[in-house]
């Protein structure tokens, strides 16, 4: 466990490098365009009062005015961008980076296993950071807004209504449920384990393996596809929660069947 552990951390602190900046500029970003956002709501608040006109032409301010604005979507996007770059990269960069740093990893003395788990929960504990850092600047967000904005035009929204509706970025990544937070982060495992294998199969069989290892990535996506097509089709017999529970069952054993075959190729195929 020792070994695991001290494993995991070495794998986190390559990948802080990499994601603290990151949030570091989505923040700076994001209250960047909070404070212009607010000001240039007050600015046309000012202007309509020197023309004399009523002040109910303008609607209510609310963060969802912030939210919107392209390039605090873009921030967003930014710190996904990182997560998949990083999927690939976690792995390329041991085989193709100075002195092949694999080799000594596989000559490690442990479970070679541990690889994969490891840089698996990087992704997960990541993810979590990353997710509660953003809610945590939607707060001081609401604050800086709520500070700004004039006095009796600023609509104070629930934590789970600032972005707007319908947002596919809101519906995706910030789900507002345990239920919907555990569905749409295991997809997101599912698919990330699914490349993982692909990956390896392909530092495995070379040009043949590169096939194979595609073919199952976009496979889980094919097959998730199906699925959800099928169901949808049988909503006549199973209640949505029933489908979105078997949906969940399909991630889970498509986590479980890409490990198995990991940990195989991993103990079996991949030689020093």
């Amino acid at each position: 466990m020792k070994k695991f552990i001290s494993l995991l951390s070495f794998e986190m602190n390559r990948f802080l490098k990499f994601l603290v900046p990151t949030l570091l500029v989505t923040a700076v970003v994001q209250i960047f365009v909070t404070i212009f956002s607010s000001l240039k709501y007050n600015n046309e608040l000012e202007k309509i009062i020197a023309q004399g006109e009523q002040l109910e032409t303008i609607p209510n301010f609310s963060l969802q005015d912030i939210t919107g604005n392209g390039i605090y979507q873009l921030s967003i996007m930014l710190i996904v961008l990182v997560f998949v770059f990083y999927s690939f990269f976690i792995w390329y960069r041991e085989w193709l980076g100075k002195n092949t740093f694999i080799y000594r990893l596989l000559m490690l003395p442990t479970n070679r296993t541990y690889l994969l788990l490891t840089k698996s929960l990087v992704f997960l504990i990541g993810g979590l950071l990353a997710f509660s850092f953003q809610f945590g600047l939607y707060f001081i967000e609401l604050k800086i807004a709520e500070w700004l904005v004039m006095d009796g035009h600023y609509t104070l929204l629930n934590i789970h209504n600032v972005q707007p509706l319908y947002d596919l970025v809101q519906s995706l990544l910030f789900p507002t449920t345990l239920f919907q937070f555990i569905s749409r982060y295991s997809f997101a495992f599912a698919a990330l384990m699914s490349l993982f294998v692909g990956i390896i199969i392909e530092r495995s069989f070379g040009l043949k393996g590169l096939i194979i290892g595609a073919s199952y990535f976009i496979g889980f996506f094919v097959l998730y596809a199906l699925l959800d097509s099928l169901l949808y089709s049988a909503s006549f017999i199973l209640r949505p929660s029933q489908e979105a529970i078997i949906m969940m069952v399909y991630q889970f054993l498509v986590i479980g069947i890409s490990t198995f075959i990991s940990h195989l190729l991993l103990k079996n195929k991949i030689k020093i």
